[in-house]
């Protein structure tokens, strides 16, 4: 008889009510779980991405978030909605696509 054969076996002629009661549910929940996506990236650029986290000792699905947090930390510290932080990250955006040509 398999290991799996075994626990159906027990749990069908098993009552597993008194071991429940003495159980206690986890009430405990994590505010903000996090929760798995998948993002398209050309090779070169996850190859990239791989290096850059490798040499900080960390995923690079690690790096990624850190990235992210990043951005959105920096977009609420500078004011997402009003006309000096929207002017500085269009500025930051145009002399980074200039540079990188």
């Amino acid at each position: 008889m398999s290991k799996l054969d075994e626990v159906a076996d027990n749990a069908e002629h098993h009552d597993l009510a008194a071991e429940m009661e003495q159980g206690s549910w986890a009430a405990a929940t994590d505010a903000d779980p996090m929760i798995t996506t998948s993002v398209r990236l050309p090779k070169s650029l996850l190859d990239w991405v791989r290096h850059a986290a490798a040499a900080q000792h960390v995923r690079p699905s690690v790096l990624i978030r850190q990235w992210i947090e990043q951005h959105r930390d920096a977009d609420e510290t500078e004011g997402a909605g009003d006309l000096a932080g929207r002017v500085e990250r269009l500025e930051r955006a145009v002399f980074r696509d200039t540079r990188a040509s």
